[in-house]
């Protein structure tokens, strides 16, 4: 059994076949069938463990949900904030490792933002359980330091997406365009934070 989320073994097989033929197909072009051969079960098997395919979307986002919580992906980075240093090795390389369990699901998390149009309720959970708590755990140390006049009183939810909006755009970009980039991770990522916390402006 999967103990995160307390799925059998049988449903964890269903779940990752679902993944790779809504990857292909999409969601609405794909087939229980197509599912159950994937998983190397039959099709009945699958409505004993899921009552609809609707079922297998919504499991497989509660999946993805379940994993952002135990990332704590922006904790590294609240410290960075809380400290104003870039440099911290430690920081910078806790922010890479969680960068890089992220990166490992973005096709999965493509899959789910692109559905989510479709389906308002999963929009609202991603949006409610992943997007909303990154977002606000990154902005509190922000409106922290703005009230030390240690940081600049613009608008703190600008300063949040100013930070981490860079981080994201570096991740697909090596993703997806890897010849673009040949700096060395950790450096590109302390430059980043640098230019996130001072500018590019020579004062």
């Amino acid at each position: 059994m999967d103990k995160a989320l307390g799925l059998t073994k049988t449903q964890k097989k269903i779940i990752d076949a679902a993944i790779k033929v809504f990857s292909v197909k999409g969601f609405e072009g794909s087939t229980t069938s197509e599912i159950a051969q994937e998983a190397g079960v039959a099709e009945g098997t699958i409505f004993r463990h899921f009552s609809t395919k609707k079922g297998i979307l919504q499991s497989i986002l509660l999946q993805v949900v379940d994993n952002y919580q135990l990332l704590d992906i922006s904790d590294p980075l609240v410290e960075v904030i809380e400290r104003g240093d870039s440099q911290s090795q430690s920081k910078v390389s806790s922010i890479i490792t969680q960068s890089q369990e992220v990166m490992q699901q973005v096709p999965l998390l493509k899959l789910l933002f692109y559905e989510a149009q479709f389906h308002p309720e999963m929009q609202q959970m991603l949006v409610e359980r992943i997007t909303k708590p990154i977002l606000e755990q990154i902005k509190e140390p922000i409106v922290k330091q703005q009230s030390t006049g240690y940081y600049r009183n613009y608008n703190a939810c600008l300063m949040t997406i100013s930070l981490f909006a860079p981080l994201l755009g570096y991740l697909v970009l090596k993703q997806f365009i890897p010849e673009q980039e040949n700096m060395d991770e950790e450096e590109a990522f302390k430059q980043l934070l640098d230019i996130w916390l001072y500018g590019v402006i020579n004062q």
